[in-house]
């Protein structure tokens, strides 16, 4: 009996011996294994025979296929894009558009150029190119200083003056009696907050400048403990006849009873609408636009001379 069970157990083992070489070969299972040892084999092999890409003119950054968006504007000078892509910063030619450090590099080198704010995006581009989205900087203002004028944008940041030349450089609001020191050197911010907020009301009146006939933007008073909101800092507008319109704060600050800058506006538009100019024949004028019910002017020929009103209308 002993030996009988014995048999039976050999017997058992070569039919299973016998179950997987039969399934093996079934041709639905011999084909996937047979394609996973070809590929093993066959695989590296052909990948270390392909070309590199990067050997591919088609596929290396090239300085004729950058493309900046938007478009520089007209105060960017015409060859922003040649000092960009001429610098140390950017990367050597023949740099693969696949390299692992190319969107930063290309970054970095826009990022340095004093007219750019910000760089937005980076994509890579075949062949051989890039599209760069931009921020630039838009100069709203000139700052009178002892030194001679200086280029500041919306947020206060000096820009490279030497580039605004001709009808572009006179579009730009003067601003006088700032009496802190530039930065030495552009795309730097200028730490006053008179020169921020003179920069800000440049720019919303921006489209009203050449309507209004002015010609600056005074800091009339500064308290040396002014702070950022400018609490403490009147501003007013100087006409090219002589007249001072009292702005008073600067825009957006919030301050409890100061008008909006619509508001302010309305009340230039109603004295012009009225005397047909903020320089009336018998003017200059002071013209405090800054009270709620009514405009109060006084003619500047004397200083004895009596303040007149002129009742809102809205």
């Amino acid at each position: 009996m002993g030996v009988m069970v014995e048999l039976q157990e050999n017997r058992s083992d070569d039919g299973s011996e016998g179950g997987i070489a039969a399934m093996l070969w079934r041709p639905g299972v011999l084909v996937p294994v047979v394609l996973a040892l070809v590929a093993t084999v066959a695989v590296p092999k052909l990948i270390r025979e392909l070309p590199e890409l990067s050997e591919y003119p088609a596929y290396q950054l090239s300085r004729s296929a950058v493309q900046v968006i938007p478009e520089k504007p007209e105060w960017v000078p015409k060859d922003f894009l040649l000092t960009v892509t001429g610098s140390e910063m950017w990367p050597e030619d023949g740099t693969s558009i696949f390299d692992a450090t190319l969107v930063e590099r290309v970054a970095e080198a826009f990022a340095d150029h004093r007219w750019v704010a910000g760089v937005e995006r980076v994509e890579r581009r075949v062949p051989a190119g890039v599209v760069v989205r931009l921020t630039f900087r838009r100069p709203v203002a000139w700052i009178e200083t002892a030194g001679g004028r200086v280029a500041v944008d919306v947020t206060g940041v000096r820009l490279p003056g030497e580039d605004l030349v001709g009808e572009t450089a006179e579009r730009y609001p003067v601003v006088r009696g700032v009496t802190s020191q530039p930065p030495a050197i552009d795309a730097v911010a200028w730490n006053d907050p008179s020169v921020v907020a003179a920069a800000e009301l440049a720019t919303e009146l921006e489209s009203y400048w050449e309507p209004f006939d002015l010609v600056a933007i005074v800091v009339q008073r500064r308290d040396p403990a002014v702070n950022s909101a400018g609490d403490h800092m009147v501003l007013e507008l100087l006409t090219r006849g002589g007249s001072r319109v009292v702005w008073g704060r600067p825009p957006g600050t919030g301050h409890p009873g100061e008008l909006t800058t619509a508001q302010k506006i309305g009340r230039i538009m109603q004295f012009i609408s009225h005397f047909d100019s903020l320089d009336p024949p018998d003017g200059p004028f002071e013209i405090n636009i800054r009270h709620w019910h009514e405009i109060i002017f006084r003619s500047l020929k004397s200083t004895s001379a009596r303040s007149r009103t002129l009742r809102v209308l809205r």
